[in-house]
């Protein structure tokens, strides 16, 4: 069964099963044999850099020669993404396999099985492919929660973090910061080494708080202890002072100032864990110099550049790196969202930072995307109210056509944020070099 099929096949299997306790869960784990708990894991969450910090992680690991699993999310094009060992996707045939062998466990749990959300269903698969595969460390990304988010079953990581704190999913987790943080801070366990990047005092309180009272030590880190970052045409040199490896130098592969942030929290997680043998500088160097994720300032064809930035702290750090991006030409943007994110902070956001020439938005593939007059007023405010302004665009590769034709003729540069769907929709047209005007890959 094709990635497509299969993932349509547990969203109907998932359609009615609400979000479990992580009780509830816990119980569901134990009665499957805890499986993946036989190796050392590295459990992250965030508001934003979750993704990258635990693509560093992985890169530094499995670059050292230490066989890796990694869970991740969302994914852009297919949900196999997710999964990876020591690099490589998990196998069509084994997903499927593991699918199919949890559900028949669950059946035989009886009555008291948990119904099971898409979400958790991908990670109890994914802990039953590393309970096969037995890697020495297995990299965890907290979907949206921390302490109350279905990873939190894990109970005896070797490291916890947490990244950038910001205002996201508030209706789940806090109107604050701090309150935010409170959630995020659960994945905090007692005696466990937790790193943080210091957002503000207030937050930093907030994880100094919950660290005491679990007797874990906390390890805050500063944009002031990355000493030296500077943005190159399509690189970031980075710098970090660091006592275990003798200082560190990369060269970090994306136009993202905000990566040299997410390395920082990366290495600092990596000086706390366990590692036999020790890692050296050099390891460290090339594991964060080799990192590849996609849609983070990515040039995803020439002169088009991607991002994932999908709240307002996101778009803050990706109008950070549009700016300390040099060009002798003009810059274009095609912004699309989810309806229920802060869509128009987003915008006026962008339109302030004085970046972009001219903007295209677009409805994204999902049932979260913005309706047609929300789509109208976030392109007025990002054109600045201009009359006769450019109407917003049914689909992304009609936006992206558009786009190329404009900057075909103005020597311009495409820059994409503003949701995780929108970067996979435009993933996946550059897979399948779909032939649009202004070109695609020959």
């Amino acid at each position: 069964m094709d990635d497509r099929k299969m993932c349509s096949r547990i969203q109907e299997s998932c359609a009615h099963a609400k979000k479990n306790s992580v009780d509830r869960l816990k119980r569901c784990y134990e009665a499957l044999g805890r499986p993946g708990s036989g190796s050392k894991i590295l459990h992250v969450a965030g508001t934003n850099g979750k993704g990258s910090v635990c693509a560093y992680l992985n890169s530094v690991l499995t670059g050292a020669g230490h066989r890796v699993g990694m869970f991740t999310s969302p994914h852009l094009v297919t949900m196999r993404e997710r999964f990876l060992l020591c690099g490589r996707m998990i196998g069509e045939e084994t997903f499927g396999r593991l699918y199919d062998d949890l559900r028949e466990k669950m059946r035989r749990q009886g009555d008291g099985a948990p119904e099971l959300t898409f979400f958790e269903t991908l990670l109890f698969v994914f802990l039953l492919w590393m309970e096969e595969e037995k890697p020495e460390f297995i990299v965890l990304e907290a979907g949206i929660g921390g302490g109350r988010d279905a990873t939190a079953i894990v109970e005896n990581p070797a490291v916890t973090v947490i990244t950038r704190i910001g205002l996201d999913h508030c209706v789940y987790l806090g109107n604050t910061l701090e309150e935010i943080a409170a959630q995020k801070a659960g994945i905090m366990k007692p005696g466990v080494p937790a790193v943080c990047w210091d957002t503000s005092p207030e937050v930093t309180r907030v994880f100094s708080k919950k660290a005491e009272e679990l007797s874990a030590i906390l390890i805050p880190v500063s944009k002031n202890e990355v000493a030296f970052s500077k943005i190159r045409q399509n690189s970031v040199d980075f710098f970090l002072e660091s006592a275990y490896y003798n200082d560190i130098e990369a060269c970090l592969p994306a136009p993202a100032l905000y990566q040299a942030e997410n390395a920082a929290l990366a290495v600092r997680a990596l000086e706390r864990l366990a590692v036999s043998p020790p890692l050296t500088g050099r390891q460290v160097e090339a594991g964060l110099s080799a990192m590849r994720i996609s849609a983070r300032m990515e040039e995803i064809l020439p002169g088009v550049f991607l991002d994932g930035a999908n709240n307002p702290d996101g778009i803050r750090a990706f109008i950070r790196s549009v700016a300390a991006r040099r060009t002798k030409g003009k810059r274009l943007l095609l912004f699309g969202a989810a309806a229920d994110k802060d869509t128009r902070e987003m915008a006026e956001l962008l339109r302030e930072s004085g970046l972009f020439d001219r903007a295209a938005v677009t409805a994204i593939d999902s049932g979260r995307s913005m309706d047609l007059r929300q789509l109208s007023e976030i392109q007025k405010i990002l054109e600045g109210g201009r009359e006769g302004g450019q109407e917003p665009f049914p689909r992304s590769d009609l936006a992206l056509e558009w786009l190329l034709q404009l900057a075909g003729g103005m020597e311009a540069e495409i820059y994409i944020a503003g949701s995780l769907y929108l970067a996979g929709e435009i993933v996946r047209l550059a897979e399948e070099g779909r032939e649009v005007h202004g070109g695609y890959h020959d």
